[in-house]
């Protein structure tokens, strides 16, 4: 119990912090973005993230939705769902050696409502699915369109979320330094 308290007191010191430590962006004079803990002069401020998601494992009920919903999501009793992507942002360019894509989209969902996911106008989900992140994988290089699609279990399209485009590029290789 000590030594777990003494550690606890010691990760400051260390420089170790809590995960709600502020998180730097800063574009350098050749236009790439970084992202640190710390910033590299006073005149960075700190990115303003989105809320972090988390998951609460579905309350047991007599009424199950389809496979992949979740029975507990929040939602509004009459209100209209309502969708938009959260990120990337529009004209955002990506670069990832793995030619991924990570969306994250901000909906209110009811428990018999899912979400489909879309690159270029095609369907990447087969299966509705309660998540709000949505990994792409295999994205080739250039400029695609992304969007996501609140439906019924039925798989009835109630409203889709405004396209947001992004450009895919191959990852920055800088030379190594010299010495």
């Amino acid at each position: 119990m000590r030594a777990l308290l003494t550690v606890l007191l010691l990760l400051p010191l260390l420089g170790l912090t809590p995960a709600s430590a502020e998180v730097y962006r800063w574009t350098d004079s050749q236009g790439v973005t970084h992202y640190g803990d710390r910033a590299p002069s006073d005149a960075v401020k700190p990115a303003q993230l989105p809320p972090l998601q988390t998951y609460r494992p579905p309350a047991a009920s007599s009424a199950s939705p389809a496979p992949g919903l979740s029975a507990d999501l929040p939602a509004e009793a009459g209100k209209p769902p309502s969708i938009r992507i959260s990120s990337p942002a529009a004209d955002e360019t990506i670069r990832d050696a793995g030619n991924r894509l990570s969306v994250s989209v901000e909906v209110t969902l009811k428990p018999t409502q899912g979400l489909l996911y879309f690159l270029d106008g095609v369907q990447q989900n087969k299966v509705a699915t309660a998540s709000t992140a949505y990994l792409f994988e295999a994205v080739e290089r250039g400029e695609h369109a992304i969007t996501a699609a609140v439906v019924t279990t039925e798989g009835k399209e109630l409203i889709r979320a405004a396209p947001v485009t992004v450009h895919i590029k191959p990852p920055i290789v800088l030379p190594p330094a010299s010495r």
